[in-house]
């Protein structure tokens, strides 16, 4: 039985060698790694492992020339596939590897048919193996192939693929290239997975600086990327230690890619800060699209998920991507008005990984034919986009903290301010009691001595209780919520009007507007202080004050013909650094001009505190 069995092995062999001779792979000295897709034909029909006798014994007619020269491609849905190609070594070297891309193949077995005359299986490998456990100890799957000098060999590949595209990108190459290359991308895609790693622990560091969301959102996104990396190149199969369902081993690389979806639409979102945006839908529609590729990646993890619900996800998996892709465009684009720094880097990044996916995608598809024959350098654009955002982020941070900086700084002037405006208030309060009180006081202390007459006595009573009135009144909090500052000035300026020696006007113009109450308090303060100065120190007959509402700013303006203020007075005066204190607090300019002739002082409140 045995003997028949390899006797028309050797016709079967026979028959494909005069058949495809044309399309025999050579290889050359010249030639260190071939791909092997432009030389392979693929069989039409379904047919399992068990059945290699039945594939090597098919004609011509049952096998179809692989029109790709990338990959060969099995399309959607279906599970094993075999392949066939012929190899004739005119090199010296004798040791071949044959190396399968794992991405889009989860098991593989090679049977090579030797000068017409032997069969030889090779031992099956795939993503149920850990790396320890392979012929061939490497991330791709790999068979080591002898092929003598002149010798030409018919190779038959079976593959299997559980869900989504089944496609396997082929290359044949020497052993010291094939070890060669290994070495090279597992130290870059180490160098690759520590930056990615140092980048989620920066964004770790950055959050338990400022407490933003967005920082550890990144991290997380960065991880999710890491996954991402670890299942694309295999070595989240390769090194998995603990027993885990098939199934779901097989679609690590669809679950990691729904998870990164899914952190890449959150922190697309808190990026952009959507929640603030005028449009809600916008929002809401990221937040569900996103924790729907999260649902999925969790689903997917489930062992006992029903095979249907398991193969809806894989299938839609494009079709969620092409969405959220198109989403974050879309938002990007509408973002860019806010020429934050970040958003350009990331918008940078993003095109760039945008655009790889898409060759991507329309390669899948075939409508378009990847421009690079080696796909593993595939593995690094995300990288780019994670850098860019990296570099966007340091400097949000550090626009962050100054402005955390100065708001501190601010803080702390205004604490210095307001303990200014109390001390001068109480060394205002202070010298009124002195001057005006403790006088009185005196004078009626020294009446009493004298034994003045009782009216004087009770007139001077009279004076000392009108300055204690007076003093606090002053001190008394106005209710801007219930009065109007036009209102409450003209109650004040009312009270001076049968001072017999200073006329004091009030006047205002333009259309009212009603700011902050506490900043209406604070100018009414001010316009208080400067009554007060009049009064005293003047020495004027008239004194306007005006309120003049224009269209970005409120214009204070309080004049008088007084004598004016001597330098030292404008820069050293109680009154009046209480007074510039206050306009500092209301980001107010203030302009004082003051000559013998009288003193002109102009506040300009900015609309910037309305109501």
């Amino acid at each position: 039985m045995k003997k028949c069995f390899y006797a028309s092995v050797i016709t079967a062999v026979g028959l494909w060698s005069c058949s495809y001779a044309q399309h025999t792979l050579v290889l050359k000295n010249d030639k260190h790694t071939v791909a092997i897709s432009p030389y392979a034909y693929v069989l039409k029909h379904d047919a399992a492992l068990t059945s290699v006798d039945k594939v090597i014994h098919a004609d011509s007619a049952q096998f179809v020339r692989n029109p790709l020269t990338r990959e060969i491609d099995y399309g959607v849905g279906k599970t094993n596939a075999w392949c066939m190609f012929y190899v004739r070594n005119e090199s010296d070297e004798e040791n071949w590897i044959l190396k399968i891309q794992h991405s889009r193949v989860d098991t593989a077995q090679l049977f090579v048919v030797r000068d017409g005359k032997t069969l030889q299986r090779f031992p099956m490998t795939g993503h149920f193996q850990k790396l320890s456990e392979r012929s061939v100890r490497a991330l791709p799957f790999a068979f080591v192939v002898p092929i003598k000098k002149n010798e030409t060999i018919a190779c038959y590949l079976y593959t299997e693929r559980q869900y989504g595209r089944h496609a396997a990108i082929l290359n044949l190459q020497t052993t010291s290239y094939f070890e060669s290359y290994e070495y090279a991308f597992n130290i870059i895609l180490g160098v690759v997975c520590g930056m990615v790693i140092l980048a989620a622990m920066v964004g770790a560091f950055l959050f338990l600086f400022v407490r933003q969301r967005l920082y550890v959102l990144y991290s997380v996104y960065a991880l999710s990327f890491l996954f991402v990396l670890l299942a694309d190149t295999g070595l989240a199969q390769a090194g998995i230690f603990f027993p885990l369902d098939q199934t779901v081993v097989n679609g690590f690389t669809m679950i990691f890619y729904y998870w990164m979806g899914a952190c890449l639409g959150v922190f697309t979102i808190e990026l952009l800060q959507l929640r603030q945006y005028a449009r809600p839908w916008l929002y809401w529609f990221g937040i569900v699209l996103s924790y729907t590729c999260g649902v999925n990646a969790v689903l997917l993890f489930i062992p006992g998920l029903p095979e249907i619900i398991r193969w809806v996800l894989i299938s839609s998996s494009y079709y969620l991507a092409t969405i959220l892709n198109l989403y974050i465009l879309y938002i990007l684009s509408i973002s860019v008005v806010k020429k934050e720094p970040i958003v350009y880097f990331y918008m940078a990044g993003f095109f760039f990984t945008s655009l790889i996916a898409l060759l991507l995608t329309l390669s899948d598809f075939h409508i378009l034919d990847f421009p690079f024959e080696n796909k593993d350098v595939l593995f690094l654009t995300p990288l780019v986009e994670i850098l860019c955002v990296a570099l966007g982020i340091g400097i949000h941070f550090s626009k962050t903290l100054k402005e955390r900086i100065n708001v501190q700084l601010a803080l702390t002037e205004t604490r210095d301010q307001i303990i200014t405006i109390q001390e001068d208030e109480r060394r205002r309060i202070a010298q009124d009691l002195h001057d005006d009180v403790g006088n009185s006081l005196a004078a009626i202390r020294n009446m009493v001595a004298h034994h003045r007459e009782p009216l004087a006595i009770e007139k001077e009573i009279d004076n000392i209780i009108g300055s204690v009135r007076a003093i606090s009144h002053d001190l008394m909090p106005v209710d801007f919520n219930e009065f109007s500052l036009i209102d409450i000035i003209s109650h004040n300026v009312e009270k001076f009007k049968d001072h017999p020696s200073i006329a004091l006007e009030f006047d205002y113009t333009g259309k009212a507007i009603k700011l902050r109450p506490l900043t209406e308090l604070v100018i009414y303060r001010i316009i208080n202080e400067l009554i007060t100065n009049i009064f005293k120190h003047s020495r004027a007959t008239k004194a306007f004050i005006q309120l003049i509402y224009q269209e970005r700013s409120l214009v204070v303006t309080v004049e008088d013909n007084g004598m004016g203020m001597k330098q030292p007075a404008l820069k050293d005066g109680i009154g009046l650094r209480s007074i510039r204190s206050r306009a500092e607090y209301m980001q107010a300019t203030l302009k004082i001009e003051s000559d013998d002739k009288g003193t002109l002082i102009i506040l300009e409140v900015p609309y910037g505190n309305i109501a």
